[in-house]
């Protein structure tokens, strides 16, 4: 770990051996008493003033960007990072460095380029560095500084950043043996529950959530409110579903934390995805960014980037305003739509999510769920599930357990 106080030691120390070969400069003079006595220390001062004049210049007269576009990317693909330095001036940069950033919600790292680099005058550099996108999110990237040091090499001058640009890292979609998922463990609704149609029948509206087609907005009642709304009709017997994935990670090392989130997301919208291949009527839930709870309908490549940038960060601690996924589970009713079948892709099991499974279970619906393991799981963890897992079998609630990526 670097210690934060070394750059001003060493800064102090320069200072210090500087005054110390002025001072030692001046010692010709007690002996030669002309000018020419003064004309180590003269010669010292005016290359020490012509180094300060030359970093004035220079910060004047460097421009650099990082020359990437906003982009996106699956997750364990590489992005490179293209740095582009112009030096506009006639003076030549011996020596500099520059410094880029990666960071997203897991918290960021700064990866410096390997080898200090010079320019020509009126010249340009150009350097490329490759980052392994391991984990879903959204990734800021840019260029943070840029180090230009002296003709001596003794000082440097720093200029900052201001060019910055976006990774989206998106999930993959989960082999079907990983996460078991058969059209007979879904069960079907006789009711009268509303949902999205194309038809001009309709029994209510709801606000519109992403995903919904433009055909069935309200024009005529979104005209009168400040959001749009949606059309929803009654259907016969049908196949629905509700995947609610709970980003809330407790008792988890920082370290593991990232796999475990990828892993909850990526089971989710793996889910949706054969849900969709299958014509299965969907929908996600998950608590935003704003600490809300959020239906949402997901239909192709452009919801789900947009979706990717809606999820929080995992929430570590159990704060009294994020709700769980036991509490997910509670509120899905009053989200318009109860579905017949709904899944909870989640990392802890509480006695309060059991008994919400079980609850579901009794208003004859069809609760699944899936239940992510730890990369480095120990079979006294797995001896804890089999209790609340019993209880599970009992009720015949279904549930399957996937195992995270170990995080890199």
């Amino acid at each position: 770990m670097k210690n934060p106080s070394a750059p001003v030691n060493k800064f102090i120390l320069k200072i210090v051996i500087i005054f110390s070969l002025l001072l030692v400069s001046l010692f010709p003079a007690r002996y030669i008493n002309s000018v020419y006595g003064y004309l180590p220390f003269l010669g010292l001062l005016s290359l020490l003033l012509l180094s300060g004049l030359y970093l004035l210049i220079m910060r004047g007269c460097i421009r650099f960007e990082a020359r990437n576009a906003d982009t996106v990317c699956p997750r364990g693909e590489k992005v490179n990072i293209i740095l582009k330095i112009v030096n506009r001036s006639f003076l030549i940069c011996p020596k500099a460095r520059a410094n880029l950033y990666v960071s997203d919600f897991f918290g960021g790292y700064d990866s410096v380029l390997p080898a200090p680099f010079t320019m020509p005058a009126r010249g340009e550099a150009e350097f490329s560095l490759a980052i392994q996108m391991n984990h879903i999110g959204i990734y800021t990237a840019g260029l943070k500084m840029l180090q230009i040091y002296d003709l001596l090499g003794i000082f440097s001058t720093t200029i900052t950043g201001s060019r910055e640009f976006t990774v989206t890292v998106m999930p993959k979609t989960l082999a079907s043996e990983k996460i078991e998922f058969k059209d007979s463990m879904l069960a079907e609704s006789h009711s009268t529950q509303s949902t999205v149609s194309d038809g001009f029948d309709y029994t209510g509206v709801r606000e519109y959530a992403l995903g919904d087609s433009i055909k069935r907005i309200h024009w005529k009642l979104s005209a009168h409110s400040n959001n749009y709304m949606t059309k929803i009709t009654e259907t016969g017997t049908r196949n629905d579903l509700a995947v609610v994935i709970d980003l809330l990670i407790s008792g988890i090392e920082p370290d593991k934390l990232p796999g475990i989130y990828d892993c909850i997301v990526e089971t989710g919208l793996s889910l949706i995805k054969q849900a969709m291949n299958r014509d299965i009527e969907y929908s996600l839930l998950f608590v935003g960014k704003n600490r809300e709870l959020a239906r949402v309908f997901p239909k192709g490549r452009p919801d789900f980037e947009n979706l990717v940038r809606l999820l929080p960060g995992a929430e570590t601690d159990s704060p009294a305003d994020i709700p769980d996924g036991a509490s997910i589970l509670a509120q899905e009713g009053h989200l318009g739509n109860r579905s017949a079948n709904i899944i909870l892709c989640t990392s802890q099991i509480t006695n309060h999510l059991i008994q919400e499974l079980i609850n579901i279970k009794q208003q004859q619906r069809n609760p699944m769920l899936y239940y992510i393991i730890r990369p480095d799981v120990n079979l006294r963890a797995l001896e804890d599930l089999k209790a609340p897992l019993q209880v599970l079998d009992d009720y015949n609630v279904l549930y399957h357990l996937v195992k995270a990526e170990a995080a890199s």
